[in-house]
């Protein structure tokens, strides 16, 4: 075969199979990341914000941090549904005159296969609670929130999803001198069917008397859901109520673990674990 006719078939080859080859597909189609205006500044002591996802799509994770004054404010609830994520900040007891603001960021997709919300309740009580909330057999963690109903003087100590992304438990814990009022505490979960490359990833601080500020990452092809910590003393004395998280969201596939000392400090050695669901872009 004349060299010119081998070239002239194997280039329509090449083409063909580039015109007929399917189009490479997202692991999350439709995937965005919506972010609220800012709730503030202003020095009044509860701030509440909320975001939605585009028409037609579906919460896949949701963050809520504040900016502005940190040593003296609380995400009390990150409350989840279909398509929106709603937050409640409010000021510890002492409070601050200081200007603060809140904001709210929602990941959102076309329709995900078996996305559904569910969440778990506490009964009423003055006493540190933990609830956990499950997802469906089957089903695995998104996107994880919850409501402490403790204007401002209960914690959210924990949030820990399960290594399986099965389930997130989150510990509510009241500060030093306690709340006498009761509250409960609610877990959220948004699950759905296993996603390619869902997983958890966690990252530790040093373990010393100090803030801790430290990167909680996904692989870089993978987009972050949800974030999650725990706070541990060392000497069996926890910092109940005496560290505040804050996240910087500073990108898709990582966030920045802020945990700031309140106004009181805590006077021994603690150390933090930054949680981060992840999964392929």
């Amino acid at each position: 075969m004349p060299l010119r006719r081998t070239l002239s078939t194997l280039l329509a080859a090449v083409v063909a199979a580039v015109i007929l080859a399917p189009p490479a597909s997202a692991a999350i189609p439709g995937d965005e990341l919506v972010l609220s205006d800012p709730a503030g500044p202003s020095s009044s002591p509860t701030r509440i914000n909320s975001v939605s996802c585009p028409a037609g799509k579906q919460l896949t994770g949701a963050f809520a941090y504040v900016r502005g004054n940190r040593r003296d404010v609380l995400i009390t609830a990150l409350l989840l549904s279909t398509s929106t994520a709603s937050a409640i900040a409010h000021e510890d007891q002492d409070g601050t005159t200081d200007e603060w603001y809140l904001i709210v960021e929602a990941m959102c997709a076309l329709p995900v296969p078996g996305h559904t919300v569910v969440y778990a309740t506490s009964d009423y009580t003055s006493a540190n609670k933990q609830v956990r909330a499950t997802c469906p057999t089957g089903k695995k963690l998104l996107a994880t929130g919850w409501n402490t109903q403790g204007a401002g003087q209960v914690h959210v100590n924990q949030v820990a999803q399960a290594p399986d992304l099965t389930s997130v438990a989150v510990t509510g814990m009241e500060d030093p001198d306690g709340y006498s009022n009761t509250w409960r505490l609610t877990t959220y979960a948004v699950c759905a069917n296993p996603l390619p490359g869902q997983e958890l990833h966690t990252a530790t601080s040093p373990v010393n008397p100090h803030d801790k500020l430290f990167d909680v990452r996904c692989d870089w092809d993978q987009r972050r859901l949800a974030a999650g910590w725990s706070f541990i003393g060392t000497g069996g004395v926890t910092p109940a109520g005496q560290v505040l998280p804050n996240i910087w969201a500073a990108g898709t596939s990582w966030y920045e673990l802020d945990v700031w000392e309140d106004d009181d400090g805590f006077a021994h050695d603690w150390y933090a674990i930054g949680r981060v669901v992840c999964v392929d872009r």
